[in-house]
């Protein structure tokens, strides 16, 4: 039986576990910081964008699960949401990108965050204007968090004896 070097199984670690993690930090920080945009669903910019993040870079697909959870349970107990229920837009949000990231498509869960962030809403007086701008503002998380997920997977990646990037991109020769 062939067990992976300590490099790889702290690129491991540090995937399946700090990335959820320092996801959890990230929204929770983000909860307690107040950014007047005066837009509607503008704050999934950065949570959403983390959850996404967390389901695309992590193998295991309860690592989303456990980001979400976790969120939803330090800012139920931080009392940083601003309602009573408000917190659990983490958890249902990680619960469909779990659902999402069962079907095996990756760029599936970037599109798909856009109606995810309608969870945001849950609770509240709709009307139109908020719905197009959480769509709107989902699909940019969604974008950002497969732009993270890529920047992720790019540092991870071994560099077999090459120094920098040289030779690897869209123009390299193969």
């Amino acid at each position: 039986m062939r067990t992976a070097s300590w490099p790889a199984a702290g690129r491991l670690l540090a995937r399946e576990a700090g990335f959820p993690g320092l996801a959890v930090v990230a929204i929770v920080a983000s909860a307690d910081v107040r950014m007047p945009m005066a837009l509607p669903g503008h704050r999934a910019l950065l949570w959403l964008t983390m959850l996404v993040a967390t389901a695309l870079v992590t193998r295991a697909r309860c690592a989303v699960l456990a980001a979400g959870a976790g969120a939803t349970v330090a800012t139920a107990a931080l009392q940083l949401a601003p309602g009573p229920w408000a917190s659990a837009r983490y958890l249902a949000a990680a619960v469909l990108l779990c659902g999402v990231s069962a079907v095996g498509r990756r760029w599936l869960i970037a599109v798909a965050a856009a109606p995810i962030h309608l969870v945001a809403l849950a609770g509240a007086a709709v009307d139109a204007d908020k719905v197009v701008f959480h769509l709107g503002f989902g699909f940019a998380a969604g974008v950002l968090g497969w732009a993270v997920a890529a920047a992720v997977d790019r540092a991870a990646r071994p560099m077999d004896g090459r120094s920098g990037s040289a030779g690897r991109g869209p123009t390299a020769k193969r």
